[in-house]
C-alpha cells in the first residue's frame, strides 16, 4: 500500500489524521498491558474491518522489547486510560504518540486494503508538530523538531492482535517534517486545499493576529504580523502549561458530579455532547429519569475561561496604539466560545469582541488542516 500524505495531529485528548485526505480520529488513550492480558482481552472476534477503529488492540518492539497495547476507545475505560492527564508528555520520547500513529496506520491498511496479504505500507510524505513549550526547551526550535521527525523516519513493524483481524504491517516513512503546532494553522487561514487564495484572510491583512491554541493539556499562543505572515521570534511564541483543561474538569468530577461519571473521559464526552444545547442533561438508561447538571458545567467552564483570559492577557498584553485579532482554535474552542464571548462582552462589549475575537470554522482542525496545505505543497511542488 502505497500513502502520499500523511498528515498528524498528536492531541492531548483526540489523535487526529488525515491519510491522503481520508480524515479519523482516535481518543488519546493508550495503555500498555501485559501478553497474557492480550490474548485474553477480546472474547469475541471482529470481523468488520470498520469495528477496529473501536477494538485496537496492537503489538510493537520498543527498545528490543515487544509491547502489548490497547488504544483509543479501547483503553478508554481501563483504570489507566487517563493518567496521562496528569502531566506534560515529551511527544519525542513518549510512548503515547508512537503507538498511536502505528495503530492508525494498521486501521487504515486494514480498512483500506483490497488485499489481506497487501502488509507493507509506504509514507512517502508524513508531518506532524510539537507544542510550543517543548520547542522551548532546546536553544532552537529545529532541534526538537528534527527530533520528532527522526523518530518517525524510517521502518515500524506493527502487529495488530484483534481477534478476526490479526495482521502485521510493516510501515516505511520516505520524508518527515515536523512543524510549530498553532503556527501551522495558519497556512488554513490563509489557503485552501486547492492551495488558492482564502478570501477570509483579508481581515488580517493589515492586523497583527494571536492565535490561541485551546488544547486538553495546554494553551499555545502564537503572535503573527499583518498578513498572517511567519512569527517574527522565539517571543512571539508563548504557552500556558499551568491551566490544563482535563485537569480542571477532572476537579470538578471529583468535587461535584461523582455520582455520574465514572471518569474524566466520559465528563469530557458529555461536555462536546451537550454543550450547545439549552440544559446539559443526564439521562438515567435504567429510570428514564433526567439530571439537570448545566449549573455545575457552565460554572467550572466560566472560572476556567476567566482564569484563561486573564493569563492570555498577562502574556501578550493588549496594544495601547493598535487593535490584535484573536483567532480561538483547537479543541476547545468549540466548548469555551460561549463563555469567551461572554467574558469579551463583559470586558470590552459586543462591538469589539465580534470585530477582533474570532472562531472560524472547523476550528479543532486548523492545525491539521494547515499541515495538510504544506504537505500538498512540498509534494506537487505548488507555490504557497
Amino acid at each position: 500500500m502505497d500513502i502520499k500524505r500523511q498528515n498528524v495531529d498528536f492531541g492531548n485528548s483526540i489523535f487526529q489524521t488525515l491519510v491522503d485526505g481520508y480524515y479519523y480520529e482516535i481518543p488519546t488513550n493508550v495503555v500498555e498491558i501485559t501478553k497474557d492480558q492480550a490474548e485474553g482481552h477480546f472474547p469475541s472476534s471482529v470481523n468488520e474491518p470498520e469495528l477496529l477503529l473501536q477494538n485496537l488492540l496492537i503489538s510493537t518492539t520498543i527498545e528490543g522489547v515487544e509491547k502489548y497495547y490497547l488504544v483509543g476507545d479501547a483503553a478508554e475505560k481501563h483504570v489507566l486510560g487517563n493518567i496521562h492527564i496528569n502531566k506534560l508528555h515529551n511527544k519525542t520520547e513518549s510512548d503515547i504518540p508512537y503507538v498511536t500513529f502505528l495503530a492508525s496506520v494498521a486501521y487504515y491498511n486494514i480498512l483500506k486494503g483490497k488485499d489481506k496479504e497487501d502488509n507493507h505500507v509506504t509514507i512517502n510524505y508524513f508531518s506532524t508538530m510539537l507544542p510550543i513549550w517543548l520547542l522551548k526547551k532546546t536553544n532552537k526550535f529545529s532541534e526538537m523538531q528534527q527530533k520528532m521527525a527522526e523518530r518517525f523516519q524510517g521502518e515500524h513493524t506493527v502487529t495488530v492482535l484483534t481477534p478476526g483481524l490479526e495482521k502485521t504491517v510493516t510501515v516505511n516513512i520516505e520524508t518527515s517534517k515536523c512543524r510549530i503546532e498553532s503556527e501551522v494553522a495558519r497556512w488554513a487561514i490563509k489557503k485552501d486545499f486547492e492551495l488558492q487564495d482564502r478570501e477570509e484572510a483579508n481581515a488580517f491583512k493589515h492586523f497583527e493576529t494571536l492565535i490561541v491554541d485551546l488544547g486538553g493539556g495546554t494553551v499555545d499562543l502564537a503572535l503573527l504580523p499583518a498578513g498572517l505572515q511567519a512569527p517574527k521570534s522565539r517571543n512571539s511564541l508563548k504557552c500556558l502549561t499551568d491551566i490544563s483543561y482535563l485537569k480542571h474538569i477532572e476537579k470538578l468530577r471529583n468535587e461535584k458530579l461523582l455520582e455520574y461519571f465514572d471518569d474524566v473521559r466520559s465528563l469530557e464526552e458529555f461536555i462536546i455532547a451537550n454543550i450547545h444545547k439549552a440544559k446539559m442533561e443526564q439521562r438515567d438508561g435504567n429510570s428514564g429519569k433526567k439530571v439537570d447538571l448545566t449549573e455545575p458545567i457552565h460554572a467550572s467552564l466560566r472560572e476556567y475561561t476567566q482564569i484563561l483570559l486573564t493569563k492570555v492577557e498577562n502574556l501578550f498584553p493588549s496594544p495601547k496604539d493598535k487593535v490584535y485579532k484573536y483567532i480561538y482554535i483547537g479543541g476547545l474552542a468549540p466548548i469555551l466560545q460561549q463563555f469567551i464571548a461572554e467574558q469579551i462582552d463583559n470586558m470590552y462589549g459586543e462591538e469589539i469582541r465580534e470585530e477582533n475575537h474570532l472562531f472560524l470554522p472547523e476550528t479543532r482542525k486548523l492545525n491539521l488542516y494547515g499541515l495538510e496545505i504544506l504537505s500538498r505543497h512540498e509534494t506537487n511542488a505548488v507555490h504557497v
